[in-house]
């Protein structure tokens, strides 16, 4: 009996899943339960969907094992297996597993304990099995094939910044060789069985450029985990490649799963677009049986893969470190805003919690288009710039997009109630200063800063966003009655606004108008340049040479917020203040609104 009619005959044994029920139920919408022919599950999804208001961002796709037919660049087709936990979230991560090739694959995620691990991490598994034939050495076209499946749900919305690729014995050198050529697809790789393994494909990865225009891959940092039965002169030859990659020096250590473990060196110097910070490391376990046990894929997953993610920036994914919000202290909230339950999280410093300081700043921090207020609260940095400058942050999630089927988050004007509802929120339950209230945002998040700020000044004392443009012209119900003290991030890597890009020109554009707002010339200007020049740009001041509108480039900045930009953004917030009378304040001194 091959391995699928084992599967077949396993499946109607036992529940693989607490939802297997469901799916078996379901199977006509959804896609067919794993079986010798299965069925591509997009081809039945239906073109519609009803949000629930008690659960805007649910998906109706859970609870079981679904196959899906992928094709491949030359036409051909191969069988992946979707595990889709009951307790699967919004934008959660996703873990490619290359499978044995004697074990099928439901068989595998039940033994190894990846089951449980989905179950426990609300994240999904993409099973990858071999071919009749057996794995090869390099199957990088299914496993190309595999990361579009990933990165290109129609149903279920991933978190593309949070991609894992695991492969097991014979599985083992194509997930290596996957690491080799898509690093900066994904956030960290585990290969078990890469004994053998062609090392020639080293030297390919270091005279081929990644998406990043002027690195190399073998340049790109991404945590890796290599497991062989000995120690062979491809082994170490491998390992030091990664070592090299990941900017890690020669000092090691060990723990009860790895016999070498080494991390980035704090004194070599290694930085560039995708290499934004020095957060992976090069896992080794050298004749380790114990890599396909429940306790070591807890260990693996938890402790080494989901604690990177990437900044999913749509041209260029820069690696970050990851920590949960739970483990940083977030609470998530939840309000009834227009009938819909909206969700946001906050975080509040020690210093502020425990009442040293009261009547504090808060800054909503809007992620961008198909994100979450979950995952910006965990990358974006802002988490940081509120310990050490003591003020609350609130990380809101956007509303439901109705324009196709996967629940994707979008903000717009629709959203104003919700922001009103979540201010209204915050100032009765959190102790903070009500004339100093901000908004920010990266790239749709800007938007919605903008709008706000152009719609409703009286909300907020000051803006200060990243990466969107919003033109005050295109804009309805601008209310100019009042000061709005703006900043405007930009980055000169960004793929919509550096320069050439197809909106560069917006950049001045968007500017002028907030310069016209207030009367304040081009030449008038005041450059700025901190931080050796990363952070550069103009201030357009007023009489009293107060900042009413801020243009600031980033160097390195792509389509992305850093976590030093949070600061700059801060720094610009702070000064200003607005009183119950709606004027504006800079520093505690009111803004003159003559600005010739």
């Amino acid at each position: 009996m091959d391995k699928r009619m084992r599967r077949a005959s396993k499946w109607c044994k036992s529940a693989v899943s607490a939802g297997l029920a469901a799916v078996m139920m379901s199977f006509s919408a959804f896609g067919a339960p794993v079986s010798e022919s299965a069925v591509p599950m997009d081809s039945a999804i239906k073109e519609t969907v009803n949000v629930d208001p008690a659960n805007p961002l649910g998906t109706e796709l859970a609870g079981g094992l679904y196959s899906v037919n992928v094709p491949l660049e030359d036409g051909s087709q191969r069988v992946l297996y979707h595990y889709v936990p009951q307790t699967v979230g919004y934008r959660q991560p996703v873990v490619a597993i290359g499978v044995p090739g004697h074990m099928a694959a439901d068989q595998f995620m039940v033994s190894s304990g990846w089951q449980t691990v989905a179950e426990t991490n609300g994240c999904s598994l993409v099973l990858m099995e071999a071919p009749e034939t057996g794995w090869a050495k390099n199957d990088s076209a299914y496993t190309e094939a595999v990361f579009r499946y990933m990165d290109d749900r129609t149903y279920l919305q991933t978190q593309d910044s949070a991609f894992y690729m695991v492969g097991y014995e014979d599985a083992a050198d194509s997930v290596m060789a996957a690491a080799l050529r898509k690093s900066e697809w994904f956030a960290g790789f585990a290969a078990f069985g890469v004994d053998s393994f062609d090392t020639s494909l080293l030297q390919v990865a270091r005279q081929e450029e990644s998406q990043a225009a002027g690195v190399m891959k073998s340049e790109v940092s991404v945590p890796v985990w290599i497991g062989a039965a000995a120690e062979t002169a491809q082994v170490r030859e491998l390992v030091d490649f990664w070592k090299q990659a990941n900017n890690c020096g020669d000092e090691v250590t060990a723990n009860a799963f790895a016999n070498q473990i080494y991390t980035p060196d704090a004194y070599l110097e290694k930085t560039n677009a995708i290499t934004y910070q020095d957060c992976s490391k090069v896992m080794v376990s050298i004749g380790n049986a114990m890599t396909e046990t429940p306790g070591f894929t807890q260990y693996l997953y938890n402790n080494f893969l989901k604690r990177t993610r990437r900044q999913d920036s749509g041209d260029i994914n820069a690696l970050r470190p990851f920590a949960t919000n739970e483990e940083k202290g977030m609470v998530r909230q939840a309000i009834v805003s227009e009938g819909v339950v909206r969700e946001f999280y906050v975080y509040v410093p020690e210093a502020v919690a425990s009442g040293r300081y009261q009547n504090v700043p808060v800054v909503f921090a809007f992620h961008g288009g198909g994100g979450s207020g979950e995952e910006f609260a965990a990358r974006s940095g802002w988490d940081k710039v509120a310990e050490e400058r003591h003020f609350i942050v609130v990380f809101p999630t956007g509303s439901r997009s109705n324009d196709k089927f996967k629940a994707s988050t979008t903000w717009g004007t629709g959203d104003l109630p919700f922001f009103y509802a979540m201010r209204q929120f915050m100032l009765q339950n959190y102790p903070i200063d009500q004339s100093r209230i901000y908004v920010s945002g990266q790239s749709m998040g800007c938007v919605m800063s903008n709008i706000i700020a152009l719609t409703h000044p009286e909300w907020i004392a000051a803006c200060a966003a990243t990466s969107a443009r919003v033109m005050p012209s295109e804009t309805e119900n601008v209310n100019t009655s009042l000061l709005m003290p703006y900043m405007w991030s930009v980055g000169e890597k960004d793929k919509y606004f550096a320069e050439g890009g197809k909106d560069y020109g917006m950049v001045p554009a968007c500017i002028g108008e907030w310069r016209a707002r207030y009367g304040i010339s081009a030449d008038e200007t005041n450059t700025y340049s901190y931080q050796n020049g990363n952070f550069h740009g103009y201030d357009f001041k007023n009489v009293q040479g107060v900042t009413l509108v801020r243009e600031q480039w980033v160097t390195d900045k792509i389509h992305a917020m850093l976590p030093d930009e949070v600061y700059t953004l801060y720094d610009f917030l702070s000064c200003y203040s607005r009183g119950a009378d709606g004027k504006s304040y800079y520093m505690g001194v009111e803004i003159s609104p003559e600005t010739r």
